[in-house]
């Protein structure tokens, strides 16, 4: 009978086609039929997303494009790989910035080479032992079904596993994302009754910002810091609540302090360069922008408004002619992406308007909001915001602050946008406006949705349903107008009987819903809900 290990599949990733084949032939002598390689991190995506791998050793240094670190992290983001997948990182560096890049993307292991049968063997039939156990987890997460992934880490739990911090962890993090608050915090205080962890004390402050207690937040975070400074989770969470405190200053330079011990990390590079424009530490944003560029030069992860926050950074330092050059790089980059050209004919409209270039500005703004209209309800807050800026900067300031009135509304539940929103108004001066813009478009919201729930409950579904429709018009992404009439759709049919449309229509919905927020607290039980009716005799 053959071993689990001798049943995986596996992907071999090296540069080196001698390292390769040398790979090859050691997972072969121990049994293993189903092998892969790819040479570089392009091939070894398009091995990924087609496959499914129990097993990926990666060499770090994967010459020219993407390095090993990068190759996890986009992966794990674009959900080529689970929790049951056993990543071995394998390295002939032992830099700073390879340690801190390994432990931050946390593979299962890393081997330095040279590396021998015997060692491989030893560690991967450890490893498939271990995540074995996850592979139910793992199908649940990826149906997104995550109330089933709980209950699943609650029965590996239960068999006393061999890796039950690490189950606990995945839990505790499936929590967050379905928004029970109260369970993940008994699950980190029983964590930490038994010994410090970070990763608990970290979930801790996490549950603490969530629910508007910044100022313990920070003093989490900070403890976690002191207690282990290369736990750079803490650093990004602490840099987070300070920016949510008005403490700009004090975020950006615990991001410059997590860049120095782990540079390549995109998400807090951009990060670092958005904190640091904020606070006109211009010189700080262009090199942590640049950085940005760099490291994700190869990887599908680049981001446009990394380009679009580099050359608003040029343009304020007084070299406009380098900021457009950044920004037709961007159109060649991300030439197929219609919400990047938006961001580019945003930024570039910016720049020309700082030129003088008024006509030139008029030309550029007008392409972005014909793109904007053709997009209607698909463009990211983040892209709305930064078109509202440039529209600011042109004497638009009507049709920003329906941009941004947009946003809060489909967001009303959203405290960070909306404290982001407040934010741009007050860097227009316009901070007393900007205030109550957000007041007013979160209550409008709040108001349909109290008398759509106190249609349903009077069992006036139909009036109901009519005023949530009409709502959903105007806008499409609020994820509870679109819980709500799922809710009233439901009654409704529960009131009259099945009806095909309405199916059609709550299934419309909830894919809907799914999209926007696969956490939804509401989206499950709709969902079985619909199931039971559409099923019933």
């Amino acid at each position: 009978m053959s071993s689990p290990l001798q049943q995986a599949s596996i992907l071999i990733i090296d540069d080196f086609q001698g390292m390769r084949t040398m790979l090859r032939d050691l997972v072969k002598s121990m049994g293993v039929i189903k092998v892969d390689t790819a040479a570089n991190g392009k091939e070894a995506m398009k091995l990924l997303q087609m496959n499914s791998f129990d097993i990926v050793i990666c060499d770090y240094n994967l010459g020219i494009g993407q390095n090993g670190q990068q190759v996890l992290e986009e992966a794990r983001l674009s959900s080529y790989i689970g929790v049951s997948t056993i990543w071995v990182m394998v390295t002939a560096e032992k830099t700073t910035d390879m340690v801190m890049g390994a432990a931050e993307v946390k593979p299962d292991d890393y081997l330095l080479k040279p590396i021998n049968q015997s060692l491989l063997e030893s560690r991967l039939e450890k490893l498939i032992i271990k995540k074995k156990s996850l592979s139910g987890i793992e199908t649940a997460i990826k149906a997104r079904d995550y109330v089933t992934a709980i209950a699943q880490c609650d029965q590996q739990l239960q068999a006393k596993p061999l890796n039950p911090q690490e189950i606990l962890r995945i839990k505790s993090d499936l929590l967050l994302t379905i928004g029970d608050y109260k369970t993940a915090q008994e699950l980190f205080e029983t964590v930490l009754a038994a010994r410090s962890v970070p990763w608990a004390k970290t979930g801790l402050g996490k549950i603490l910002f969530y629910t508007g207690d910044y100022a313990d937040a920070k003093d989490i975070f900070q403890q976690v810091l002191e207690e282990n400074r290369m736990f750079l989770e803490a650093s990004d969470w602490l840099a987070k609540t300070l920016d949510v405190l008005g403490n700009g200053e004090e975020a950006q330079q615990v991001l410059l302090d997590a860049v120095k011990l782990s540079p390549n990390s995109l998400t807090r590079q951009k990060t670092l360069g958005d904190t640091a424009y904020k606070n006109g530490a211009l010189d700080i944003a262009q090199a942590a922008f640049e950085k940005t560029i760099k490291v994700s030069e190869f990887s599908s992860l680049k981001n446009p408004a990394v380009y679009a926050g580099l050359a608003r950074v040029f343009s304020d330092k007084g070299t406009p002619d380098e900021a457009l050059k950044v920004l037709e790089r961007s159109k060649k980059e991300f030439k197929d992406n219609p919400e990047a050209a938006i961001q580019t004919a945003a930024a570039e409209s910016a720049v020309y308007q700082k030129l003088g270039q008024s006509e030139k500005a008029q030309a550029a703004m007008a392409g972005a909001e014909q793109l904007l209209e053709k997009l209607a309800g698909k463009v990211s807050s983040e892209v709305a915001m930064q078109m509202a800026k440039s529209l600011f900067k042109l004497g638009k300031k009507d049709r920003a602050c329906d941009l941004l009135r947009d946003v809060v509304k489909n967001n009303h539940e959203n405290a960070e946008i909306s404290r982001q929103v407040e934010a741009l108004f007050d860097s227009e001066q316009l901070g007393d406006e900007g205030r109550s813009l957000v007041k007013e478009s979160r209550q409008q919201v709040v108001d349909i949705n109290n008398q759509g729930v106190m249609l349903a409950k009077a069992g006036e579904f139909e009036e109901g349903v009519k005023l949530l429709r009409q709502a959903l018009q105007n806008l499409p992404n609020n994820e509870v107008i679109l819980m709500n009439l799922c809710g009233l759709l439901i009654g409704l049919m529960s009131k009259e009987g099945k009806n095909d449309l309405m199916t059609v229509e709550i299934k419309d919905l909830l894919s809907r819903v799914h999209e926007l927020n696969p956490a939804n607290k509401k989206y499950h039980g709709y969902a079985g809900a619909l199931a039971r009716m559409v099923n019933a005799k």
